[in-house]
């Protein structure tokens, strides 16, 4: 005859082994636990448990103590038999208690009567808890961040509920006058370090109480922006290189269809620099050391690829950096549009570095467009030239008209 055993408590029903709860829990499950083995409810032994806590701190002492022994519910070892087990653990868990008796022996040295009053079961309490977070399973950790993050004195400042707030408010008010009254109260000159150490202390917990909560939250939204920040610009700079690169080649090869010979070509080409883009992105960057060397690839490329004769002339040269790059990829996207849509026999390009800003300005003789009647799946200007542009400060003036030539003018300023 096997007996099946229940995480909640069944009132009157006692239920073995003695464990703590995992269901009926709150914080460590101790109460919930004891509330299972003796069959009665749970709020009766949390009541008990408050109770103590009113004599010296002994109740939050043994429920440290019982934390830290009882088996939790479903698992196979208490948190001081997992400490044992781990040597780094254990080494961690004995450091911490030398020093905290220390404290109470220094603490003791300057005048503080530890010993009469809440100081060491609050102080073993402490400890308890440390042992607790060194030797929690990864099920039970998870379940303790999620009570502090939804507690309405210690959790974060998201919560708009009033009884949460005010909560907040009157333990953190409660901890700076028991601070501010212990600091008061100082006599003697040797036995006044205890207590006005002991006083700032608390001091220091009040006004964390009240203000740190807010203080993590607006670190934590600050971190969520700067985050989708980056990706949302990691995300612009892909969609405009495969614009600029895999769009504009499939064009190419749909165009060259007829000759498998360019084909082939084309596709081993934009393989190549695809792959060396996504796996090697610093040889790309390193690949020049030059601006003047940046256009002429473009001339090259533009050239060889499209047929288009390009008359380029520069004036200066600079060091590229990450916005002489983008300006170099918005102009190398001019020029491909220039080449495959304008008509034109040849295209100008004419660059010019100045002390405070680096110019590039691309020319054509042929049919124009007409910007408004260009389609929304084609983000070519917007995202590859205009968005890009803008990203690092820069700007872009597109002059076209139907049957009167373009002409694209970008402007940078250098990095001071």
């Amino acid at each position: 005859m096997s007996v099946t055993t229940s995480s909640h408590a069944i009132v009157g029903t006692p239920q073995r082994p003695l464990r703590r709860g995992r269901d009926n829990c709150i914080v460590g499950g101790v109460c919930g636990g004891f509330a299972t083995r003796l069959g009665i409810k749970e709020r009766y032994v949390r009541l008990i448990f408050c109770l103590l806590t009113l004599v010296f701190g002994l109740g939050v002492l043994l429920y440290m103590t019982f934390w830290v022994v009882l088996t939790r519910s479903g698992e196979d070892s208490s948190i001081i038999q997992r400490i044992f087990l781990n040597r780094r653990e254990a080494q961690f868990v004995l450091v911490a208690f030398i020093f905290t008796l220390l404290l109470l022996i220094a603490l003791e040295t300057t005048g503080v009567d530890v010993t009469h009053g809440f100081d060491w079961p609050l102080l073993l309490s402490a400890f308890g808890g440390f042992a607790v977070w060194r030797g929690a399973s990864n099920d039970e950790r998870t379940h303790i961040q999620e009570f502090i993050n939804s507690a309405p004195v210690i959790g974060g400042a998201s919560s708009k509920n009033r009884k949460g707030v005010a909560l907040r408010v009157i333990a953190a008010i409660a901890l700076i006058y028991a601070g501010l009254h212990t600091i008061k109260h100082i006599g003697g000159v040797w036995g006044s370090a205890g207590p006005a150490l002991f006083g700032t202390l608390i001091l220091i917990l009040g006004v964390l109480v009240l203000l740190a909560p807010w203080w993590l939250q607006n670190v934590r939204e600050l971190t969520s922006e700067r985050r989708e920040r980056v990706r949302a610009e990691e995300r612009a700079a892909m969609v405009a290189h495969l614009h600029d690169s895999v769009l504009q080649t499939l064009t190419l090869i749909e165009r060259a269809a007829a000759n498998g010979g360019d084909v082939t070509r084309l596709a081993r080409n934009q393989e190549r620099e695809l792959r060396q883009w996504l796996f090697s992105p610093e040889t790309i960057a390193n690949s020049s050391t030059s601006f003047v060397g940046l256009v002429g690839a473009i001339e090259h490329d533009v050239e060889n690829d499209y047929g288009v004769k390009v008359e380029l002339v520069t004036v200066g040269d600079c060091v590229p950096d990450e916005r002489v790059l983008a300006l170099v990829a918005a102009g190398r996207e001019a020029a491909i549009n220039a080449a495959k849509w304008s008509g034109a026999s040849s295209i100008s390009i004419f660059t010019e570095v100045e002390p405070r800003s680096v110019s590039l300005f691309v020319r054509d003789r042929g049919v124009g467009f007409d910007s408004d009647a260009i389609p929304a799946d084609r983000q070519g200007i917007a995202l590859s030239i205009r968005q890009r542009m803008a990203q690092y400060g820069g700007e872009s003036l597109i002059t076209t008209s139907v049957g009167s030539g373009t002409e694209v003018q970008l402007v940078m300023p250098r990095s001071t």
